[in-house]
């Protein structure tokens, strides 16, 4: 009952995680789209298509669901999971959603390339590299909002028990 209980804490951290960031996507999508509305009415630019706000939208709502289902909440499961399984802290895991990270980014880059194009595949460093620079920051935060409070409530709370050790043999 008690690890039913922490997957569904885990999933329901994660489900807030992903809501919150379609949530700043949209937000920052609807501000970016006044932004270039005014600059279109003051320089007397076309305005665009009727299409261009619900398609952001939507990009905002595939993609923040795609990567956060798809990449940032499993990568974040085999991190806790190896960490659980090998009795590891908790900080220990972000070696290991990093690297998970990139392989499942990869696994999705693959299933794009081979179902969506006609182009060859990238090779897996082009792959890693767009990894570092464009997914690598939003999982660290992703990681550290979702995982990061009770990896730091953890440590304080071993900090502690060394602390009271360390007293008692004194």
């Amino acid at each position: 009952m008690k690890s039913l209980i922490t997957i569904i804490i885990f999933v329901l951290r994660h489900l807030l995680a992903v809501i919150l960031a379609i949530i700043l996507g949209s937000v920052l999508w609807v501000l970016l789209y006044l932004v270039l509305l005014m600059f279109a009415v003051l320089t007397n630019q076309g305005l665009g298509g009727p299409a261009a706000y619900p398609v952001g939208a939507l990009l905002i709502l595939v993609g923040c669901s795609v990567i956060g289902w798809g990449v940032f909440a499993p990568a974040c499961a085999v991190g806790a999971l190896c960490c659980r399984i090998l009795k590891w802290r908790k900080l220990a895991a972000i070696p290991i959603v990093f690297v998970c990270g990139f392989f499942l980014s990869y696994l999705w880059y693959f299933g794009f390339v081979e179902s969506m194009t006609t182009s060859p595949m990238s090779s897996g460093w082009e792959v890693l590299k767009n990894f570092i620079l464009y997914l690598s920051i939003p999982l660290g935060i992703y990681w550290w909002l979702t995982e990061g409070p009770g990896a730091l409530i953890e440590a304080y709370r071993r900090r502690l028990v060394r602390k009271r050790r360390e007293q008692e043999v004194f």
